[in-house]
């Protein structure tokens, strides 16, 4: 289960995601300022923490924009179906969270720096003196 503080990174990576999407979406207008903010702010999460398995939050909060639009759009009809907008949005949105959830794999600890090896020591390579 992720910390709190990989929860934290992971919103803040959230974040980000969703600025980059919507400053695509919006350039002509005021997109540019979306996107100098999720620029800067990617570069600090990024000098400050170690990506990691959070920044899957990036992916996750790309798809939190199309499902917004599905969702205040449910009246309207016609193609494309608002549902589409909101299905998109969530399996994006899914497809960030599931590999954050995702246990990590334990990796064995080093041996100690105290503790003699196994076996006899490695022949040297090269001529002897």
């Amino acid at each position: 289960m992720p910390t709190r503080g990989e929860w934290r990174v992971f919103g803040q990576w959230t974040l980000v995601g969703a600025a980059s999407i919507w400053a695509t979406w919006t350039l002509l207008s005021y997109g540019w300022v979306l996107a100098v903010g999720a620029t800067i702010g990617a570069v600090l999460i990024a000098r400050r923490e170690e990506p990691g398995r959070s920044a899957w939050g990036f992916v996750a909060g790309m798809g939190l924009v199309p499902m917004w639009v599905g969702l205040i759009n449910r009246a309207t009809v016609g193609p494309p179906s608002p549902w589409w907008w909101v299905g998109t949005g969530a399996i994006l949105a899914a497809a960030g969270v599931l590999p954050f959830l995702r246990p990590r794999r334990v990796e064995p600890a080093d041996e100690p720096a105290d503790r003699p090896s196994e076996g006899p020591d490695p022949e040297p390579v090269g001529p002897v003196p």
